[in-house]
Protein backbone atom coordinates (compact mmCIF):
# COMPACT_ATOMS: atom_id res chain seq x y z
CA UNK A 1 0.00 0.00 0.00
CA UNK A 2 1.60 3.24 -1.06
CA UNK A 3 1.91 6.38 1.35
CA UNK A 4 -0.83 8.20 2.38
CA UNK A 5 0.16 11.68 1.09
CA UNK A 6 -0.34 14.65 3.27
CA UNK A 7 -0.47 18.04 0.92
CA UNK A 8 0.17 21.31 3.14
CA UNK A 9 -0.85 24.36 1.76
CA UNK A 10 0.46 27.91 2.76
CA UNK A 11 -1.28 31.51 3.57
CA UNK A 12 -0.89 34.86 2.58
CA UNK A 13 2.99 36.21 3.13
CA UNK A 14 6.23 36.48 0.91
CA UNK A 15 6.32 32.50 0.64
CA UNK A 16 9.83 30.71 -0.80
CA UNK A 17 9.81 27.31 -1.89
CA UNK A 18 10.64 24.97 1.12
CA UNK A 19 8.66 27.15 3.33
CA UNK A 20 6.52 23.79 4.87
CA UNK A 21 10.15 22.42 6.18
CA UNK A 22 9.07 23.68 9.85
CA UNK A 23 6.00 22.18 9.14
CA UNK A 24 6.73 19.19 8.33
CA UNK A 25 9.13 18.51 11.09
CA UNK A 26 6.52 19.92 13.72
CA UNK A 27 4.07 17.13 12.42
CA UNK A 28 6.45 14.33 12.40
CA UNK A 29 7.51 15.28 15.69
CA UNK A 30 4.48 15.56 17.45
CA UNK A 31 3.49 12.51 15.74
CA UNK A 32 6.23 10.19 17.33
CA UNK A 33 5.39 11.78 21.19
CA UNK A 34 2.51 9.84 21.30
CA UNK A 35 3.77 5.96 21.48
CA UNK A 36 0.63 4.58 20.28
CA UNK A 37 0.93 6.60 16.71
CA UNK A 38 4.64 5.79 16.42
CA UNK A 39 4.20 1.91 17.32
CA UNK A 40 1.16 1.47 15.59
CA UNK A 41 1.66 3.52 13.12
CA UNK A 42 5.01 4.29 12.27
CA UNK A 43 5.10 7.98 10.33
CA UNK A 44 7.84 7.71 8.09
CA UNK A 45 6.15 4.27 6.65
CA UNK A 46 2.92 5.35 6.15
CA UNK A 47 2.83 9.39 5.10
CA UNK A 48 4.89 11.51 3.16
CA UNK A 49 4.18 15.36 2.66
CA UNK A 50 4.24 17.03 -0.68
CA UNK A 51 4.31 21.00 -0.22
CA UNK A 52 1.24 23.36 -2.38
CA UNK A 53 3.22 26.44 -3.67
CA UNK A 54 1.35 29.55 -5.41
CA UNK A 55 2.94 32.27 -4.02
CA UNK A 56 5.09 32.90 -7.42
CA UNK A 57 1.72 33.93 -8.92
CA UNK A 58 1.33 37.10 -7.08
CA UNK A 59 5.09 38.58 -7.55
CA UNK A 60 4.31 39.94 -11.42
CA UNK A 61 1.07 42.33 -9.39
CA UNK A 62 3.45 42.71 -6.86
CA UNK A 63 6.01 44.57 -9.06
CA UNK A 64 3.49 46.26 -10.97
CA UNK A 65 1.92 47.28 -7.22
CA UNK A 66 5.79 48.81 -6.70
CA UNK A 67 5.51 50.73 -9.83
CA UNK A 68 2.36 51.96 -10.55
CA UNK A 69 -0.18 50.73 -7.71
CA UNK A 70 -2.64 53.59 -9.00
CA UNK A 71 -3.30 50.78 -12.13
CA UNK A 72 -3.49 47.56 -9.83
CA UNK A 73 -5.85 49.90 -7.14
CA UNK A 74 -7.66 50.25 -10.58
CA UNK A 75 -7.81 46.62 -11.48
CA UNK A 76 -8.84 45.92 -7.92
CA UNK A 77 -12.33 48.04 -7.71
CA UNK A 78 -13.41 46.94 -11.28
CA UNK A 79 -13.10 43.43 -9.54
CA UNK A 80 -15.12 44.67 -6.80
CA UNK A 81 -13.25 46.45 -4.15
CA UNK A 82 -15.15 49.34 -2.57
CA UNK A 83 -14.49 52.94 -2.73
CA UNK A 84 -13.38 53.21 1.18
CA UNK A 85 -11.34 49.96 0.69
CA UNK A 86 -9.72 51.45 -2.27
CA UNK A 87 -8.97 54.68 -0.42
CA UNK A 88 -7.29 52.96 2.20
CA UNK A 89 -5.23 50.57 0.30
CA UNK A 90 -4.17 54.29 -1.67
CA UNK A 91 -3.34 55.86 1.72
CA UNK A 92 -0.82 52.41 2.10
CA UNK A 93 0.36 52.62 -1.10
CA UNK A 94 1.80 56.32 -0.48
CA UNK A 95 3.71 54.93 2.36
CA UNK A 96 7.69 54.66 2.66
CA UNK A 97 7.37 51.45 4.34
CA UNK A 98 4.49 49.51 2.72
CA UNK A 99 6.92 46.55 1.69
CA UNK A 100 6.08 45.75 5.23
CA UNK A 101 2.76 44.93 4.57
CA UNK A 102 0.93 45.39 1.31
CA UNK A 103 3.89 43.20 -0.77
CA UNK A 104 3.94 40.59 2.08
CA UNK A 105 0.55 40.19 3.49
CA UNK A 106 -3.03 42.02 2.60
CA UNK A 107 -2.27 42.47 -1.27
CA UNK A 108 -2.26 39.04 -1.42
CA UNK A 109 -5.17 38.08 -0.15
CA UNK A 110 -6.69 41.38 -2.11
CA UNK A 111 -5.23 40.09 -5.43
CA UNK A 112 -6.90 36.60 -4.76
CA UNK A 113 -10.11 38.10 -4.21
CA UNK A 114 -10.43 40.69 -6.49
CA UNK A 115 -9.14 39.90 -9.92
CA UNK A 116 -10.71 36.79 -11.10
CA UNK A 117 -7.39 35.89 -13.52
CA UNK A 118 -4.64 35.93 -11.15
CA UNK A 119 -7.31 33.60 -8.43
CA UNK A 120 -7.91 31.48 -11.75
CA UNK A 121 -3.93 30.72 -12.61
CA UNK A 122 -3.91 29.62 -8.56
CA UNK A 123 -6.39 27.70 -8.42
CA UNK A 124 -4.95 25.63 -11.94
CA UNK A 125 -1.36 25.75 -10.17
CA UNK A 126 -2.22 24.09 -7.13
CA UNK A 127 -4.87 21.97 -8.87
CA UNK A 128 -2.19 20.67 -10.88
CA UNK A 129 0.18 20.07 -8.15
CA UNK A 130 -2.22 17.64 -6.50
CA UNK A 131 -3.26 15.71 -9.65
CA UNK A 132 0.16 15.07 -10.81
CA UNK A 133 1.42 14.07 -7.20
CA UNK A 134 -1.38 11.82 -7.63
CA UNK A 135 -0.67 10.31 -10.88
CA UNK A 136 2.59 9.71 -9.67
CA UNK A 137 1.37 7.22 -7.22
CA UNK A 138 1.37 3.73 -8.20
CA UNK A 139 -1.62 2.16 -10.34
CA UNK A 140 -2.22 -0.55 -8.12
CA UNK A 141 -1.83 1.57 -4.75
CA UNK A 142 -5.55 3.12 -2.84
CA UNK A 143 -4.94 6.09 -2.92
CA UNK A 144 -4.61 8.06 0.50
CA UNK A 145 -4.40 12.07 0.56
CA UNK A 146 -5.33 14.93 2.60
CA UNK A 147 -4.76 18.54 3.09
CA UNK A 148 -3.88 20.82 5.88
CA UNK A 149 -4.19 24.76 4.45
CA UNK A 150 -3.65 27.45 6.51
CA UNK A 151 -4.88 31.26 6.30
CA UNK A 152 -6.11 32.64 2.64
CA UNK A 153 -4.80 28.73 1.65
CA UNK A 154 -8.04 27.92 2.96
CA UNK A 155 -10.20 29.85 0.48
CA UNK A 156 -7.00 28.60 -2.29
CA UNK A 157 -8.18 24.27 -1.10
CA UNK A 158 -12.02 25.51 -0.83
CA UNK A 159 -11.79 26.77 -5.01
CA UNK A 160 -9.31 24.20 -5.90
CA UNK A 161 -11.74 21.46 -4.74
CA UNK A 162 -14.54 22.64 -5.91
CA UNK A 163 -13.25 23.03 -9.36
CA UNK A 164 -11.59 19.71 -9.52
CA UNK A 165 -14.91 17.93 -7.93
CA UNK A 166 -17.32 19.73 -10.55
CA UNK A 167 -15.34 21.62 -13.37
CA UNK A 168 -14.04 19.74 -16.48
CA UNK A 169 -11.04 20.52 -17.67
CA UNK A 170 -7.88 18.47 -19.10
CA UNK A 171 -8.28 16.28 -16.40
CA UNK A 172 -11.67 16.25 -16.97
CA UNK A 173 -13.92 16.49 -12.96
CA UNK A 174 -13.33 14.07 -10.52
CA UNK A 175 -16.29 11.68 -8.79
CA UNK A 176 -16.01 11.56 -5.23
CA UNK A 177 -16.38 8.12 -5.50
CA UNK A 178 -12.85 7.60 -7.49
CA UNK A 179 -10.73 9.63 -4.98
CA UNK A 180 -11.24 12.54 -2.22
CA UNK A 181 -9.43 13.47 0.20
CA UNK A 182 -9.76 11.94 3.45
CA UNK A 183 -8.75 14.29 6.40
CA UNK A 184 -9.32 18.42 5.38
CA UNK A 185 -7.79 20.39 7.65
CA UNK A 186 -8.74 24.17 7.56
CA UNK A 187 -6.61 26.50 9.74
CA UNK A 188 -7.47 30.03 10.44
CA UNK A 189 -10.36 29.72 8.08
CA UNK A 190 -10.80 32.49 5.27
CA UNK A 191 -12.99 30.63 3.10
CA UNK A 192 -16.14 32.87 3.48
CA UNK A 193 -14.73 35.77 3.69
CA UNK A 194 -12.93 35.43 -0.13
CA UNK A 195 -14.99 33.37 -1.51
CA UNK A 196 -16.37 34.57 -5.08
CA UNK A 197 -18.67 32.17 -7.32
CA UNK A 198 -19.03 29.07 -4.97
CA UNK A 199 -20.98 29.74 -1.47
CA UNK A 200 -18.68 27.68 0.93
CA UNK A 201 -21.13 26.39 2.82
CA UNK A 202 -23.49 24.87 -0.47
CA UNK A 203 -20.57 23.45 -2.14
CA UNK A 204 -19.11 20.25 -2.97
CA UNK A 205 -16.22 21.16 -0.39
CA UNK A 206 -17.71 19.25 2.79
CA UNK A 207 -17.48 15.71 4.44
CA UNK A 208 -20.12 12.95 3.71
CA UNK A 209 -20.61 9.77 5.14
CA UNK A 210 -21.22 8.86 1.74
CA UNK A 211 -18.67 7.83 -0.34
CA UNK A 212 -19.75 9.53 -3.17
CA UNK A 213 -21.10 12.83 -2.18
CA UNK A 214 -18.95 15.20 -0.89
CA UNK A 215 -15.01 15.85 -1.24
CA UNK A 216 -13.51 14.53 2.23
CA UNK A 217 -14.09 12.20 4.56
CA UNK A 218 -13.27 14.02 7.77
CA UNK A 219 -13.49 18.30 7.88
CA UNK A 220 -11.41 19.61 10.89
CA UNK A 221 -12.05 23.69 11.40
CA UNK A 222 -9.58 25.34 13.27
CA UNK A 223 -10.09 28.64 15.19
CA UNK A 224 -7.86 30.32 17.96
CA UNK A 225 -10.26 32.30 19.90
CA UNK A 226 -7.36 35.22 19.89
CA UNK A 227 -6.94 35.32 16.06
CA UNK A 228 -8.45 38.81 14.62
CA UNK A 229 -7.81 37.44 10.94
CA UNK A 230 -10.57 34.57 10.48
CA UNK A 231 -13.11 36.46 12.38
CA UNK A 232 -15.15 39.01 9.32
CA UNK A 233 -17.59 36.26 8.24
CA UNK A 234 -16.37 33.73 9.93
CA UNK A 235 -16.74 29.99 9.13
CA UNK A 236 -19.57 28.80 11.44
CA UNK A 237 -22.34 26.34 9.46
CA UNK A 238 -24.91 25.14 10.93
CA UNK A 239 -25.57 22.21 13.38
CA UNK A 240 -26.61 20.12 10.35
CA UNK A 241 -24.13 21.08 8.01
CA UNK A 242 -23.93 19.37 5.42
CA UNK A 243 -26.30 16.96 7.14
CA UNK A 244 -27.72 15.49 9.92
CA UNK A 245 -25.80 11.85 9.42
CA UNK A 246 -22.35 13.32 8.29
CA UNK A 247 -22.48 15.90 11.85
CA UNK A 248 -23.85 12.86 13.87
CA UNK A 249 -20.51 10.20 12.79
CA UNK A 250 -18.43 13.33 13.54
CA UNK A 251 -17.15 14.14 10.14
CA UNK A 252 -17.10 18.06 10.73
CA UNK A 253 -15.47 18.89 13.96
CA UNK A 254 -15.11 22.87 15.01
CA UNK A 255 -12.03 23.13 16.69
CA UNK A 256 -11.79 26.16 18.98
CA UNK A 257 -8.59 26.96 20.87
CA UNK A 258 -7.24 29.54 23.26
CA UNK A 259 -4.09 28.94 24.72
CA UNK A 260 -1.57 31.33 23.27
CA UNK A 261 1.98 30.31 23.02
CA UNK A 262 3.25 33.20 21.18
CA UNK A 263 2.53 36.47 19.92
CA UNK A 264 1.71 35.36 16.56
CA UNK A 265 -1.55 33.75 17.43
CA UNK A 266 -2.60 33.44 13.15
CA UNK A 267 0.69 31.35 12.79
CA UNK A 268 0.65 28.10 10.97
CA UNK A 269 2.99 26.20 13.58
CA UNK A 270 0.93 28.19 16.60
CA UNK A 271 -2.25 26.18 15.77
CA UNK A 272 -1.01 22.33 14.81
CA UNK A 273 0.70 22.79 18.14
CA UNK A 274 -2.53 22.57 20.06
CA UNK A 275 -3.20 19.37 20.84
CA UNK A 276 -6.57 19.64 20.12
CA UNK A 277 -5.58 21.23 17.10
CA UNK A 278 -3.19 18.19 16.04
CA UNK A 279 -4.74 15.06 18.44
CA UNK A 280 -8.40 15.22 16.08
CA UNK A 281 -6.02 15.51 12.97
CA UNK A 282 -3.77 12.25 13.81
CA UNK A 283 -7.24 10.27 15.09
CA UNK A 284 -8.85 11.14 11.36
CA UNK A 285 -5.59 10.29 9.76
CA UNK A 286 -5.37 6.87 11.33
CA UNK A 287 -8.38 6.17 13.61
CA UNK A 288 -10.01 7.48 16.06
CA UNK A 289 -9.10 5.66 19.40
CA UNK A 290 -5.90 5.15 18.29
CA UNK A 291 -5.24 8.40 21.32
CA UNK A 292 -7.48 7.42 24.22
CA UNK A 293 -9.39 9.96 25.79
CA UNK A 294 -7.30 10.20 28.85
CA UNK A 295 -3.98 10.72 27.00
CA UNK A 296 -5.90 13.84 24.89
CA UNK A 297 -6.79 15.38 28.18
CA UNK A 298 -3.41 14.78 29.53
CA UNK A 299 -1.67 16.28 26.29
CA UNK A 300 -4.35 19.09 26.08
CA UNK A 301 -3.56 19.89 30.48
CA UNK A 302 0.06 19.96 29.92
CA UNK A 303 0.34 22.34 26.58
CA UNK A 304 -2.42 24.42 28.62
CA UNK A 305 0.02 24.32 31.86
CA UNK A 306 2.89 25.52 29.71
CA UNK A 307 1.11 28.55 27.98
CA UNK A 308 -0.33 30.69 31.28
CA UNK A 309 -2.52 32.99 29.32
CA UNK A 310 -2.00 35.18 32.51
CA UNK A 311 1.74 36.09 30.72
CA UNK A 312 -0.14 37.11 27.38
CA UNK A 313 -3.23 39.31 29.32
CA UNK A 314 -1.39 42.29 27.73
CA UNK A 315 -0.96 41.14 24.09
CA UNK A 316 -5.01 40.38 24.34
CA UNK A 317 -5.75 43.69 25.87
CA UNK A 318 -3.89 44.98 22.62
CA UNK A 319 -5.84 42.71 20.47
CA UNK A 320 -8.99 43.78 21.50
CA UNK A 321 -8.29 47.30 20.73
CA UNK A 322 -8.03 46.29 17.31
CA UNK A 323 -11.04 43.47 17.44
CA UNK A 324 -13.19 43.44 13.88
CA UNK A 325 -16.81 42.66 13.85
CA UNK A 326 -17.85 39.06 11.71
CA UNK A 327 -19.85 41.99 9.61
CA UNK A 328 -16.35 43.99 9.04
CA UNK A 329 -16.61 45.37 5.30
CA UNK A 330 -13.52 45.42 3.30
CA UNK A 331 -11.91 48.37 5.04
CA UNK A 332 -12.28 47.74 8.53
CA UNK A 333 -10.58 43.82 7.32
CA UNK A 334 -7.85 45.32 5.62
CA UNK A 335 -7.33 47.75 8.63
CA UNK A 336 -7.57 44.55 11.28
CA UNK A 337 -5.08 43.04 8.88
CA UNK A 338 -2.89 46.13 8.93
CA UNK A 339 -3.10 46.69 12.62
CA UNK A 340 -2.48 43.13 13.33
CA UNK A 341 0.87 43.07 11.60
CA UNK A 342 2.02 46.21 13.16
CA UNK A 343 1.50 44.96 16.42
CA UNK A 344 3.47 42.18 15.88
CA UNK A 345 6.68 44.01 14.39
CA UNK A 346 6.39 46.43 17.30
CA UNK A 347 6.45 43.76 19.73
CA UNK A 348 8.98 41.86 18.06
Amino acid sequence: MGKHILFLVHGMGDTKPGWSKEVQQLIRGLYNKYNQLSLLVPFDQNFAFQEIYYNDKFDERRKAWKEHADQVLQAISQGGLDANAAKLLAGYAAETDRETFLNTHVLDVILYRFIPQIAEQIRNAVRLQILETLKAQPQTDTLRWSIIAHSLGTSVTHDTLHAMYTQSGVAGALPPSVTRCQVLTMLANVSRVLETDADVYTSVVHPDVNPACGVCDYFLNARHEWDPIPVPKQFRPLDDWPNVETRRDNRYQSLLINAIESKNVHDFLHYLKNPKVHIPLFRTLTWQSIIDDATATAASAQYEASTPIGQFQGWIAKLKKIWPSEQSGWRDTIKTFRSFQDLLNKDD
